[in-house]
């Protein structure tokens, strides 16, 4: 088990690499922005409208695509490292805790549910009882609207949050977790392609459960409160080495997803993250953003670098910590910005992607500061 004592005898402390409020805000920005490339360049990924050809243009978008899968599990690691982080301006209150997180969830899921079932032709064709039978079963399965079963699982992921805070760390309890979670992701993933235990898969969900979020959830919590310990695998590699291992993630991922699509003649035959490449993936990624370092930072503030210059790291922090806290708002409001240019897709997935993700941040920014005291990240 680590300790304190251990990780400070080698020196962790002084190189300062661990997860901070400035990192996670680049993530989630980061994060946030291949989300809405996801979604924007649907029409022209692999295997999607019977696309079997690779143009550069399908083939840039299936990367976009494909890899960017790690961006949802992100989210779920930062989800646990702000709440744990937290605590350190603030004692945990269970009652204070239910509060703040429904207020955060449940207005935007109950109103972004109703904003999409509501304009449907089979809502508006139907009678009241059939109204109200369409309204709870959105709500109650997170189907409301293609993104909202994100919120479906952070908030499964808050309801256990009490309990998860109080599993202290140990590389051990680490392992054994990684290792249940690529065990639980390859049967799943097995099973879709090899027909794998079929009496004992039968009994799995289905990718938006908890049960497989958990861990990224816990490991969030876990980097929240590091003493050090991510350090005994960052620091053994400089980062461009670990930016080589997640290309080679991506890799991996991208072959595997158009293996399965081939071989399945679907673009979704798996599922978009139950799958053990994209696991390898998150980590892989996690672990090298984390490396985004100076080798003698001089405060916590200071810690992560950005290319070219730490001037220019200072003079962009500000907006980066804009675009993070409108990253909620802006997640919410992209799929309908993406309908309303939905006619603009005519230029072709090449200038769609970032025209979709520059009007979504637009709109999501001006509604953040429209009600920030709303939806304050």
């Amino acid at each position: 088990m680590l300790n304190d004592r251990s990780i400070a005898s080698r020196g962790f402390y002084h190189l300062g690499l661990f997860m901070t409020w400035e990192l996670s805000d680049l993530l989630r920005a980061i994060a946030t922005t291949i989300v809405i490339g996801i979604h924007a360049s649907h029409h022209w990924w692999f295997g999607v409208n019977d696309t079997s050809t690779i143009s550069p243009e399908i083939f840039i978008d299936t990367i976009i695509n494909q890899v960017g899968r790690f961006t949802v599990p992100l989210f779920v690691i930062l989800s646990g490292f702000a709440l744990a982080k937290s605590e350190e301006k603030r004692t945990f209150d269970l009652k204070i805790f239910v509060q703040r997180r429904l207020w955060r969830i449940v207005p935007p899921y109950l109103l972004f549910t109703l904003l999409n079932v509501v304009g449907r032709s089979q809502f508006l064709a139907a009678d009241w009882l059939e109204r109200g039978q369409q309204i709870w079963q959105a709500l109650s399965t997170g189907m409301g609207d293609y993104h909202l079963y994100f919120l479906g699982i952070i908030f499964q992921c808050y309801i256990v949050y009490p309990l998860l805070r109080r599993l202290n760390f140990s590389l051990r309890r680490l392992i054994v977790l990684l290792l249940i979670t690529f065990a639980l992701f390859s049967l799943r993933w097995g099973s879709a392609i090899f027909g794998w235990l079929p009496n004992m898969t039968n009994f799995l969900p289905n990718g938006d459960h908890v049960i497989y979020w958990l861990s990224y959830f816990q490991i969030g919590i876990w980097l929240a409160k590091d003493h050090g310990w991510t350090n005994l695998f960052v620091t053994n590699w400089r980062s461009p080495s670990w930016g080589y291992l997640f290309a080679i993630a991506a890799t991996i991922e991208l072959s595997e997803f158009y293996w399965t699509a081939i071989l399945k003649n679907s673009a979704e035959a798996v599922g978009h993250y139950t799958r053990p490449t994209v696991l390898f993936l998150t980590f892989s990624f996690l672990l090298w953003s984390i490396s985004w370092k100076n080798s003698n930072p001089k405060s916590e503030s200071q810690n992560f670098e950005l290319p070219p210059t730490s001037e220019f790291r200072q003079a962009i922090q500000p907006q980066i910590k804009t675009f993070s806290q409108a990253s909620f708002t802006t997640y919410l409001v992209h799929v309908w910005v993406l309908r309303a240019i939905a006619p603009l897709e005519i230029v072709g997935g090449i200038l769609f992607i970032p025209l979709a993700a520059s009007l979504s941040w637009l709109a999501g920014i001006t509604l953040w500061q429209t009600l920030q005291p709303t939806f304050r990240s």
